[in-house]
């Protein structure tokens, strides 16, 4: 019994073996296959992308590293150094090979007109899910709006919400629209957003080239938005290293329309639009076939990324950003003011943007005893003696009478 169970078990492993052989067998790029990708890679390339200098210095590339890719023989790893040695050349970030047979399979069934109603209407859901990407929208203290924006959604389905959010904002001094998060989406969110910050008089947003048909179509700022529009007070565009393609194009368009400050970091640098080409069954080639141009700069963020005005680490965006709009908007008691958001970040257990917001207040009224308390007990509460110390020495010059500062000068001079 035993030596029969032996046996059927050394049988099973060797059938199992065999089919992971096999299958991996299957999984195997041949070399045919690989030159039949690059092929078609290099002429799409020649034929589509948007430049025509660098789609010839790709396929030299390409062709100086064939030996490379006859070393190869999984297709993840095909694909991703495909993506590497293209995006060497280009910068290009929208520019990637990707191994996806699922796909393309799905892409090429016939889907009927129901079941085409049936995937709209599950889009929409999911979209509506996450609130077509309004995660966030409120008025800060000192009247200052905020809206964090994860994605450019389809107006399709997120006008009524994009139209909604921007209502809500209309009567604030000033607006922050956070990007950091947001990777993208579509150009007519970009287009309706943007058309709150302009008056009824079309402004050029944007002019898009396609060389394979050598045409040329632009955006325009919309004659008609449902609402009020914001087209005289500050806007603020908050960005990171994260913030990428429509977001960008957002930011960039409105910083050099004259129309935002961008506070932040240096974006991704995906400027141009792309489409998704299948290169046979199983490989397709996301490529940027129409270049984005700005009616000012005549150029556009490819590879460079959009540069903010105010350059800051993507943690301290929205507090430079908020400062500063207070600055501007603030008509008076600016000082309290100042010390009230400064508390705010403080209950938030946000210690550091509380420094910076107690910190620009001294900055600006450095002969008011309590200014400099509140940055004394920020620091206190960072654990910086020094400064915290240097600070309540300060309060108390100003106000010899002041009892706290006397206590805290006293405490943290005993702290070793």
């Amino acid at each position: 019994m035993m030596k029969t169970y032996f046996r059927i078990m050394l049988l099973m492993l060797v059938v199992n073996s065999q089919a992971v052989i096999a299958q991996d067998k299957k999984n195997e790029l041949q070399a045919k296959e690989k030159n039949t990708v690059i092929t078609s890679i290099k002429t799409h390339l020649q034929e589509s992308y948007i430049d025509a200098d660098l789609a010839k210095k790709m396929v030299i590339e390409l062709d100086k590293n064939s030996k490379n890719y006859d070393k190869i023989t999984d297709p993840d790893v095909f694909s991703k150094t495909l993506t590497e040695d293209l995006q060497r050349i280009s910068k290009d970030l929208h520019l990637k090979v990707r191994f996806e047979p699922e796909h393309i399979l799905q892409e090429r069934r016939v889907v009927s007109e129901e079941m085409k109603i049936e995937a709209g209407k599950k889009m929409a859901m999911q979209m509506a899910e996450i609130n077509y990407g309004f995660t966030e929208a409120k008025i800060l203290e000192g009247n200052i709006g905020y809206l964090n924006l994860r994605m450019f959604a389809d107006i399709k389905y997120a006008e009524e919400t994009a139209t909604a959010t921007m209502n809500f904002l209309s009567n604030t001094n000033a607006i922050i629209i956070d990007l950091r998060t947001n990777g993208g989406g579509v150009p007519d969110m970009m287009q309706l957003l943007s058309s709150y910050f302009f008056d009824e008089t079309p402004v050029l947003l944007s002019d898009f080239y396609e060389r394979k048909t050598n045409t040329k179509t632009q955006l325009y700022s919309l004659v008609k938005v449902a609402g009020k529009r914001s087209t005289s007070k500050p806007i603020y565009i908050l960005t990171s290293k994260k913030t990428f393609s429509a977001a960008e194009a957002f930011a960039y368009t409105l910083k050099h329309l004259g129309k935002a400050t961008v506070v932040g970091e240096v974006t991704g640098g995906g400027a141009n639009r792309t489409k998704r080409i299948n290169l046979n069954d199983e490989f397709t080639i996301s490529m940027p076939y129409i270049q984005a141009i700005h009616p000012v700069t005549k150029t556009n963020w490819e590879g460079k990324g959009v540069h903010p005005d105010i350059k800051t680490n993507e943690k301290t965006a929205l507090v430079n950003a908020y400062v500063d709009a207070i600055n501007k908007t603030a008509k008076s008691n600016k000082n309290i003011l100042l010390n009230k958001i400064g508390y705010a970040f403080l209950k938030e257990k946000s210690v550091d943007n509380a420094i910076i917001v107690f910190e620009e207040n001294a900055r600006l009224f450095p002969d008011n005893a309590n200014t400099w308390d509140s940055l004394g007990e920020a620091y206190f509460i960072n654990r910086d003696k020094e400064n915290a110390l240097k600070s309540y020495k300060k309060a108390l010059a100003l106000d010899p009478n002041s009892e706290s500062a006397k206590a805290m000068i006293q405490k943290l001079e005993i702290i070793k």
